[in-house]
């Protein structure tokens, strides 16, 4: 995903540095649950938010500046239980969205070319197949890729070339390990990156250069640390971050320069503090910023340069 500050300050011939967040607020001051689980933007701007209400049906929301959003609203007007997990944007301005049903736990995808109008979220290939699936990325060249875990947790993909015609989901390298996927994103030489954690909380990384032959997941460095790494993200010189939380929720981070070889995971400069950290991204200059609450269930945030 682009970083959202490179997006707010297009146009801008210096970027500014960072200062933070500001206080989250709702959403066009809506008070409906609503769970929005990711966040995208394409190249004019628009930022596309997706998610579940209360009933655990689709919704969406979409923002020309990252401030004033439109009221989530369900996809298509669907009412099937489906949780939407995340969302990427192809360099057409293709939105795809991918997920679950609730009630089968098949996946299921929703495309859109411009933010709002959804098509009703749908089984990948109408596949029958167990497969929650938790993040989809895209290359350079418009290949979607998504990741999750099917039946006992076995690390599961799928692919596509438009968005709407997928693979059925199938499991990585034929693996039959617990391994929860749960985030993935791609660099500019087309190396896919996924990560997760298994059954013990280890930390857990796979890779692959075309999206369909994937390397069986293993442990970050070996590590026997409980670490559970929840997102993913690289910059432009090819540094892959990933983030997490330890077996006490302190946050932790572990970094690549190839998507296999990583540090074990650390703490985000030794912190004591119970913090949750579920996502990173990083802008055009380089700056990480890791986003997640803590014990109070309240927002955090963390930055690296």
């Amino acid at each position: 995903m682009t970083g959202i500050m490179q997006v707010i300050l297009a146009g801008v011939r210096k970027l500014l540095p960072f200062n933070g967040f500001n206080t989250p607020a709702l959403m066009n001051g809506s008070t409906v649950y609503a769970n929005m689980l990711c966040v995208t933007v394409n190249s004019s701007g628009l930022f596309v938010a997706v998610g579940y209400n209360g009933s655990f049906y689709p919704l969406y929301a979409t923002s020309s500046n990252g401030s004033t959003w439109t009221t989530p609203a369900l996809m298509n007007g669907s009412t099937v239980f489906t949780v939407m997990n995340s969302v990427t944007v192809n360099s057409s301005g293709l939105f795809v969205a991918v997920g679950y049903n609730g009630n089968s736990n098949y996946s299921v995808y929703a495309t859109s070319s411009d933010g709002s109008t959804w098509t009703t979220p749908a089984p990948m290939n109408g596949s029958t197949t167990v497969a929650i699936m938790r993040s989809v990325t895209v290359n350079s060249s418009g290949l979607f890729v998504a990741v999750g875990e099917g039946t006992s947790n076995y690390p599961v993909y799928a692919t596509s070339s438009d968005g709407s015609t997928w693979t059925t989901p199938a499991r990585m390298n034929g693996s039959t390990v617990y391994a929860r996927m749960l985030c993935v994103t791609v660099n500019s030489s087309g190396l896919f990156v996924a990560i997760g954690y298994n059954s013990s909380g280890y930390p857990l990384y796979a890779t692959s250069s075309n999206g369909s032959t994937w390397t069986t997941p293993a442990l970050m460095n070996g590590s026997t640390t409980v670490a559970y790494m929840n997102g993913v993200t690289v910059n432009s010189s090819g540094l892959f971050v990933a983030v997490g939380r330890g077996a006490t929720n302190l946050p932790l981070y572990a970094t690549s320069s190839n998507g296999s070889t990583w540090t074990t995971p650390a703490l985000m400069n030794g912190s004591i503090s119970a913090d949750f950290m579920r996502s990173v991204t990083v802008n055009s200059s380089g700056l990480f910023v890791a986003v997640g609450s803590n014990s109070g269930d309240q927002p955090i945030y963390a930055t690296s340069n």
